[in-house]
């Protein structure tokens, strides 16, 4: 490994040899990069690792340097160059059997979770002070003084719909304390502070719900990258699936203890087949628990509907992408309507006439 030479990647010919060396891996080239490094050996590229945002990815090292420390070295140079960014929490993925390699580099072990049917299996790891026992006790102090068996529903209200009220109504009646999450990952067309404002303002007639925060680990992009994707393939669907079973692993492990959760409530899904996957990986999984945490129970209510078709947030989007913005009204609380109609509104609703984003 001695006399490696360290560079971004940025030509034509570099992005040719990375694909080939991830892909001589079993990796695909990840993507919406925002760090790209080559290790060279003479000009050979024989390493290579990447950043998305606040995850490690496309880590490879070629196969005649394995065991030679390489790895190590990629991965030190990518958290030296987060943390010239600023960045004070990373994610990395790894295969199961590879993780103590890299908690030996200070990363913590969160989850690691495996799919029977594909054969397939990941680790998920933290780096970084703001870990996840921080958030947990965030968390606690938002349940501290709440009851056992309470309640969680996982939302993304991209915008809040009247879909979204009759399911955390429905779920409110059936335990003594609902926690609404709102998905924080801000890459839908609604922001995050206007999704999570729209969901307060919407349920604020259900005493017993509390709207909080999702945070890095409920359904973000690194705990569930493919849900912020289009499945258009088959592999795609198979990684959809290990993704889903993460992302469940983190909740069983973390949330549902954290906030004192005996039940979580979803709506079945007509539209989203990454919402779909995940709905389905839930109800094979929560209920038998996992090893250090118990089973959940998975409510699953129909769809509400109007006119014989779902409401959705999906659906109210078609409609504003369409120019009926009138047609949506039916559709949502008045809060929501209220702030679609406001000028604060109208850039998002330019955004989503403009777009065929599924998010």
């Amino acid at each position: 490994m001695f006399g490696l030479e360290e560079r971004a990647l940025v030509s034509p010919r570099e992005m040719v040899e990375r694909a080939r060396l991830l892909g001589s891996r079993g990796l695909a080239v990840p993507g919406n990069e925002s760090v790209i490094l080559g290790f060279f050996e003479e000009e050979r590229l024989v390493a290579t690792g990447s950043l998305v945002g606040n995850i490690l990815q496309g880590i490879a090292v070629d196969r005649e340097l394995e065991g030679e420390g390489v790895a190590a070295t990629v991965t030190s140079a990518l958290l030296k160059k987060a943390m010239e960014t600023g960045r004070r929490q990373l994610f990395l993925y790894s295969k199961p059997d590879e993780a103590k390699r890299f908690e030996a580099l200070g990363f913590t072990l969160l989850a690691t979770a495996t799919v029977e049917r594909t054969g397939l299996g990941a680790s998920l790891l933290e780096w970084g002070a703001e870990g996840i026992d921080m958030w947990k006790t965030a968390m606690a102090a938002k349940a501290e003084g709440g009851p056992e068996g309470a309640g969680v529903a996982v939302v993304n209200c991209n915008p809040f719909t009247l879909g979204h009220y009759r399911l955390l109504e429905y779920a409110a009646a059936h335990v003594p304390k609902l926690y609404v999450l709102v998905v924080e990952e801000d890459r839908s067309l609604f922001p995050f502070e206007v999704r999570f404002r729209l969901v307060e303002e919407g349920a604020s007639g259900l005493k017993n719900v509390v709207v909080l925060r999702g945070g890095p680990y409920v359904i973000s992009s690194a705990t569930f990258p493919t849900y912020f994707t289009r499945i258009e393939s088959g592999e795609e669907e198979r990684m959809t699936e290990l993704y889903a079973a993460l992302d469940i692993e983190l909740f069983g492990r973390y949330v549902a203890p954290t906030l004192r959760v005996t039940d979580r409530f979803v709506g079945t899904e007509p539209y989203c087949p990454v919402t779909s996957i995940y709905n389905r990986m839930m109800k094979e999984r929560l209920p038998k628990g996992g090893e250090g945490w118990s089973p959940v129970r998975v409510r699953e209510m129909p769809r509400f509907e109007m006119e014989g078709l779902p409401v959705s947030a999906s659906r109210v989007r078609a409609l504003i992408r369409e120019g009926g913005l009138e047609n949506v009204r039916p559709l949502v609380p008045e809060s929501t309507w209220k702030w679609l109609v406001s000028e604060e509104a109208r850039p998002v609703i330019e955004k989503i006439r403009n777009s065929e984003s599924r998010h």
